[in-house]
């Protein structure tokens, strides 16, 4: 990750929702106080009973091991290419002027059925 200040946090923070289990019950520990609670590395140092330095070796580990995971399997970039097709396809539906007896029917399925979609994984 490229991402500075608070979007790494964020990115990193992302990134851990989709491959969390396969990091450390400690990476994982850490990552959540540090990306999701927004703890400062010396208020994780205190929380946890360890060394400042070690809470940062913990983290750099956690995102080396978030990157090379994404570099071989890329299930968030795909993730975020799903959303924005969704999105894509909802703005095309929207344009469409449906006649016919079941055409504005099915259109409507299809909203629901992709905006339900976009729900459940922004969930």
């Amino acid at each position: 990750m490229t991402a500075h200040g608070l979007s790494k946090k964020v990115a990193y923070g992302a990134l851990a929702d989709f491959y969390d289990a396969l990091l450390t019950d400690k990476q994982r520990e850490l990552l959540a106080m540090y990306c999701d609670e927004d703890l400062s590395l010396s208020e994780i140092a205190e929380r946890t009973r360890i060394s400042r330095q070690a809470v940062s070796e913990h983290l750099n580990r956690a995102y080396a091991r978030l990157d090379a995971l994404e570099a071989q399997l890329s299930l968030f970039e795909r993730f975020r290419n799903m959303k924005a097709a969704v999105s894509a396809c909802l703005d095309h539906l929207a344009l469409v002027n449906a006649t016919g007896g079941d055409a504005q029917y099915h259109l409507n399925q299809a909203r629901d059925i992709l905006r339900r979609h976009m729900n459940e994984e922004e969930a």
